[in-house]
């Protein structure tokens, strides 16, 4: 989705739905991500972290920074 799109579908939403839309570009950006507001608790966290985990190193590795923009990375192929 490009910059002009994204622009005119926050034009078209309610100022809760932006608020939302803020909140959540906060939580990426800060690197956090609110797993109460998603219905994860403590408990539940903890045993996906430790599913996840044996994923951590592969996907902080250098290389797939490839998928950080995987939809313009696509359209080049």
């Amino acid at each position: 989705m490009s910059t002009t799109e994204i622009l005119n579908e926050l034009a078209k939403m309610t100022p809760a739905e932006r608020q939302e839309i803020a909140k959540r570009l906060a939580e990426i950006e800060g690197g956090a991500i609110g797993l109460r507001s998603h219905g994860i608790d403590g408990p539940e966290a903890a045993e996906l972290r430790g599913r996840l985990e044996c994923f951590a190193e592969e996907w902080d590795s250098p290389e797939m920074s490839v998928y950080n923009d995987y939809d313009a990375a696509r359209s080049n192929l």
